[in-house]
Order: structure tokens, then C-alpha cells, then sequence
């Protein structure tokens, strides 16, 4: 207590707060970057870094601790939530439940509508698998491969493809980017990905209708179909693509629907998934708890298909969980001493309207991007921006539908970003050469401000959205 009462505590300056969120930035880039160090352990370093700058205002360590430690414990919903996501992908790919989304979806292939299809087939793989890379490295290859044998440019196959897969990143419950972005602004995961899907989907039928009319020039009676007749055939050997398959889908959906908790409704469903690959697949029983806890393992004998199909199980959540863990463990080292508001606070203060505060989150969540990844550029911006969401009287809900819509989408078109560079690299496609056809990946963060500017669901935090209670529109 003597101790406590010696310290001299400051606030810190505008000044002081940059130069630390340069410092954590320069350490955890620099070993990513420079070193190949993986981003992951490079957050739990960088609290040798945070906790020194934190004390210099003169807080004890034990104070900063008790700081980090309750933000870690309001962000473990979060965390569990993600494993159960890991279980639920696993399991629903054993039901048969994501390969019968692949079968459906490249039946509807035709060279009039092949750009409207590989965004389509390849929304439906994303949103089924929650990975927007799984999505570019199987589906997306397989939409490229046959654009070429279309002719159709490469640019607007890929436009279509990174549309596609990036738009079930925005808005699976299964994605890390979704998971990411309703924790770091501490909203829940089903209603964060309800109200992005309420505008988003409206957005996604307007890709459509591009698609549609920028792919009608390539409609031609002469159409190899071998290679997609291969991977449906492929797909049928190995599994029931019936009615069953979609169970764990649509009880999802109906447990959602009746606003039951997010968490347990994605267990039920991946062990309603593990019961149908039993009974339905033909599962061996006792590999059941393997599949889910580790994944599970395809062997079609096409290797596009096993790439995707072998994922899944809690474990394969653990690099994204242990992040969270740490950044958390950050941010509220920072909250204890004011770090956050003393960036904050004064953006707050010149931002005189919602319209003005949701474009300067947008333009944060780029830079971010700029930063490496779109995981680093939520998490970030979330912490970053949720007090002045909180000193507006806005539900955090509306942060986290402007920073996903930017960010998770975006990344994609920042050349030295992870994503940038995993798509440059797949398909050997500059980012000017399929930036300007990925139509959702620049109509999402407009829409978002579109919908901001007529007072279009902006929800005041008075507001229990997770009970489903009707509001007025923010004036």
C-alpha cells in the first residue's frame, strides 16, 4: 500500500499512446516480417515491451496485471467460441454437409453465368467453411482452371473468386475474421454476423447482378465440362449428398432463428453432424471425438478437393485463440492506464457525426491492413475505436459490421498483406490486374456507409439486440 501511495500516476499523452502502439507494432511486424516469426507468439512477447510503458505512468505491475487478466477473462466467451467453430467445421465436413454445398454448387455451372457462378459456388463454400484461403486454394483454382478454358479474363475470374470467398469470411460464424471482429469490440458472434448479413446480402445480389451482365459476353455453346464432372463424381463416391446432409445446416439456422446461445447451438449442430456422419456417411463411431477434436482427414483422389476437405477440428483454432488471448491481455494493460483513450478521445471529439466516426474506423481498419494482417488490423481497430462508440452511445455492434466489411475484404487489395500476397501468389494475378472486378470487396465498406447515412440500422447501445428487441432509427 506504501508503495501505491509513492507512485505518481499521469495520464498519458497523445504523444506517449502513439509512440507505444508504434513500438508494439515495430516488434510484432519486425519478427513477422523480418524474422518469419510466427504473428501469434510474437503478442505474448510484446508484453515485455507494453508492460515497462505502462509502469512508466505509475501504475504497479500487480495493477496492470489485474488489468490484463480481466480483459482476457471478458474475452474467453470469445476464444471458446472459436474452438466450437473448429469442432463445428470438422463435423459438419463428415456429415457430408460442406462437400454437398461443393456438389450443388458446380452443377450450376454454365459458360453464360460462369462469373456469376464462381462468386456464387464459391460464397457457398466460404460461408460453409468459414476460410476465405481454403476457398481461393479448392474452389477458387478449380473456377480458375475453367474460366481459362472459357477465355475469360483472368482479372475478372479472380474478381469473382476473391468476391466470393471473402464475403463468407465477412459473414460465417465459422470464419476467424468474424470471430476476431465481434471480440475485440465485445459483441456477440451470431448478432454481429445478423446485422452484417442484413446489409451484406442485399450487397452480394447486386455482385450478382454484375457478375451476370459482365459475364454474358462469354456465353458459348462449346464447354468442356470434363474437369467439374470429375470433382462432382469424386464428391458422390465418397459421400451422401442427400437431404440429411444439410441437417446440421438448417437446425443452425432454426436454433439461431429461436435466439438460442450462440455457442451451444453451434455444438448441438456439430454433434446432430457427428450423429448424420454415423448413421448417413458411414463414420466409424469411434473416430467421431477424433474427427472433432482434430479434424478431419479426406481421401477422394482429387487433390483439390482433399486440400479442402481436410481441415477443421477445435485444435485447428489454437494459433487464432492463443492470439486473441494475448492481444486481449494487451489491450487491457492499456485500458487500466489509458492508452486507448488517449488516442481515442480526441478523434471522438472532431468527429462530429456517426457518418464521420464509421468512415474514420473504415480508413483505420486500411491502414491496418497496411500492417500485415486483417486479424492485426481488427483487433487493432476494435480496441481502438470502442470507446468512441461508447462515448456516442452506440452499440458496438456498429463498429464491428464497419471494421469487418472494410477490413476482412480489403486485405486483399494491399499487395505486401498476407492475404494480398496469398492471392498474387495462387493465381499469379497483380492486385491492379483483379481489384477492379472483386465488385463486393469495395461495395461492402460503401454499403456499410450508405446504410450509416440513412440512419439505416445504427443501433443505440441501449439496445438488446441479442434479445431481439426493436429500436428506432439513431437520429
Amino acid at each position: 500500500m506504501a508503495e501505491n501511495e509513492k507512485l505518481e500516476r499521469r495520464k498519458p499523452t497523445v504523444g506517449y499512446a502513439v509512440l507505444t502502439l508504434a513500438g508494439v507494432l515495430a516488434i510484432i511486424l519486425g519478427g513477422n516480417l523480418l524474422l518469419a516469426a510466427p504473428i501469434q507468439p510474437m503478442f505474448l512477447i510484446v508484453w515485455l515491451f507494453v508492460v515497462p510503458m505502462c509502469m512508466k505512468l505509475g501504475y504497479t505491475y500487480k495493477e496492470i496485471e489485474n488489468g490484463m487478466m480481466e480483459s482476457i477473462k471478458k474475452g474467453m466467451g470469445a476464444v471458446l467460441t472459436i474452438m466450437v467453430v473448429g469442432a463445428l467445421i470438422a463435423t459438419w465436413i463428415s456429415a457430408g454437409t460442406v462437400p454437398a454445398i461443393i456438389y450443388y454448387g458446380l452443377k450450376i455451372i454454365n459458360p453464360g453465368i460462369f462469373l456469376l457462378a464462381a462468386f456464387v459456388l464459391c460464397s457457398m463454400v466460404s460461408l460453409a467453411c468459414g476460410t476465405s484461403w481454403g476457398t481461393l486454394g479448392t474452389a477458387g483454382i478449380a473456377m480458375f482452371a475453367v474460366g481459362e478454358s472459357l477465355g475469360v479474363p483472368t482479372g475478372m475470374t479472380v474478381g469473382a473468386i476473391v468476391s466470393g470467398a471473402y464475403l463468407g469470411d465477412m459473414m460465417s460464424p465459422m470464419s476467424d475474421s468474424t470471430n476476431v471482429a465481434s471480440a475485440a469490440v465485445g459483441t456477440d458472434l451470431i448478432t454481429h454476423c445478423k446485422e452484417l448479413a442484413i446489409i451484406g446480402l442485399p450487397v452480394a445480389l447486386v455482385t450478382c447482378v454484375i457478375y451476370y451482365f459482365m459475364g454474358m459476353q462469354f456465353a458459348t455453346d462449346s464447354f468442356d465440362s470434363s474437369y467439374i464432372d470429375e470433382i462432382i463424381a469424386a464428391i458422390s463416391m465418397e459421400f451422401n449428398v442427400g437431404f440429411l446432409a444439410f441437417v446440421p445446416v438448417i437446425l443452425l439456422l432454426a436454433l439461431i432463428f429461436l435466439k438460442k446461445p450462440s455457442m451451444l447451438s453451434m455444438l448441438v449442430s456439430a454433434l446432430v453432424a457427428a450423429a448424420i456422419a454415423v448413421f448417413y456417411q458411414g463414420v466409424a463411431a469411434t473416430q467421431c471425438l477424433t474427427i472433432l477434436w482434430s479434424g478431419y482427414t479426406a481421401d477422394t483422389g482429387e487433390e483439390f478437393l482433399d486440400t479442402l476437405l481436410n481441415r477443421g477440428g477445435v485444435t485447428s483454432m489454437a494459433a487464432t485463440a492463443f492470439m486473441m488471448i494475448f492481444a486481449f491481455g494487451m489491450i487491457g494493460a492499456f485500458n487500466t492506464v489509458g492508452i486507448m483513450d488517449a488516442i481515442i478521445h480526441p478523434i471522438a471529439q472532431k468527429t462530429k457525426s456517426i457518418l464521420q466516426l464509421t468512415l474514420v474506423s473504415e480508413i483505420i481498419a486500411l491502414i491496418g491492413n497496411m500492417m500485415g494482417t486483417n486479424t492485426f488490423s481488427l483487433l487493432m481497430t476494435g480496441s481502438l475505436m470502442s470507446p468512441a462508440y461508447k462515448e456516442k452511445g452506440l452499440h458496438p455492434t456498429n463498429l464491428s459490421k464497419a471494421i469487418n466489411a472494410t477490413s476482412t475484404p480489403g486485405c486483399t487489395f494491399i499487395p505486401w498483406n498476407a492475404s494480398g500476397m496469398y492471392v498474387v501468389g495462387m493465381y499469379g494475378v497483380g492486385t491492379l490486374g483483379f481489384a477492379p472486378y472483386a465488385c463486393y470487396v469495395y461495395l461492402m465498406p460503401l454499403a456499410i456507409l450508405l446504410t450509416v447515412f440513412l440512419k439505416f440500422r445504427v443501433v443505440p447501445a441501449s439496445v438488446n439486440l441479442e434479445a431481439g428487441e426493436r429500436y428506432r432509427r439513431a437520429k
